[in-house]
């Protein structure tokens, strides 16, 4: 069971720590886990920055309406990581 109450307190700390009301049910006492800000965080291996822009990055292309342009479009290459800043307080 205590194996099982981190692995809980951990699920608190993530996604808004939502949880469903049975867990909460069987686990009264969950503290979830604090997690540090990636801006206090000294990335030692390049990889880990591989594995989070795998995990959590995206290339797309934006077409858009633009007047000064010949064909009246223009293009936008784009390269984004997305995640919830609120979760990671």
């Amino acid at each position: 069971m205590e194996g099982l109450a981190k692995i809980v307190n951990i699920k608190a700390s993530m996604n808004f720590g939502t949880l469903s009301e049975i867990v909460l049910s069987l686990f009264p006492s969950i503290e979830p886990v604090k997690r540090p800000k990636i801006t206090d965080v000294d990335i030692k291996d390049p990889n880990w920055v591989i594995g989070f822009v795998e995990g959590e990055g995206m290339f797309f292309v934006n077409i858009y309406k633009r007047k000064d342009s010949v064909l009246g479009e223009g293009v936008k290459l784009v390269f984004k990581i997305t995640q919830t800043s609120a979760a990671c307080g």
